[in-house]
């Protein structure tokens, strides 16, 4: 659906404050630049996707009006704002799973960020911090310090060799 440019302005702001709310002050103008696009949902008329150069950055959910982000937008996140992003580390041994699209489980954690809270947006680095996957915290950080066992990010989406696991 097509906007006028006042519109524009306006759905970019909403998607920035989401950011902003979900990732930090100040992150939602670095991830999403004036150059991007809010695309409309037809049905309820409130903001469904953002892109950037013609790719999907994220989607707005529903009930939680938060902000799911593809891996394009996960990597984008890394390179505007890496101290505000939430990352989970894991050990070389999970890499591949992970990069089928199976969800970590506590043993394959090596690092957490204090910070995540269940249903938390999380990016999934491997040792050498190369960006693997996007998905939604299941624990949150000091929770996963005690487990040793069971699921502690859902995977949503993943890299395999440069094609796109979902």
């Amino acid at each position: 659906m097509a906007a006028s440019r006042s519109s524009a302005d306006y759905l970019l702001r909403i998607v920035r404050d989401i950011a902003d709310y979900q990732f930090g002050r100040g992150v939602g103008e670095r991830l999403f630049p004036d150059d991007c696009m809010v695309e409309v949902s037809k049905r309820t008329k409130r903001p469904k996707y953002v892109f950037f150069r013609g790719e999907i950055l994220a989607t707005i959910r529903y009930p939680d009006n938060l902000l799911a982000l593809t891996l394009a937008g996960a990597k984008r996140l890394l390179e505007v704002a890496a101290d505000s992003a939430l990352k989970v580390i894991v050990k070389k041994k999970a890499v591949e799973k992970i990069k089928r699209g199976m969800s970590p489980l506590a043993r394959d954690v090596i690092y957490y960020d204090e910070r995540i809270r269940p249903g938390d947006e999380v990016l999934l680095l491997d040792e050498d911090g190369n960006f693997m996957a996007v998905g939604r915290a299941v624990v949150s950080g000091s929770t996963i310090k005690g487990l040793e066992r069971g699921v502690v990010v859902k995977i949503r989406k993943s890299l395999k060799e440069n094609r796109i696991q979902t």
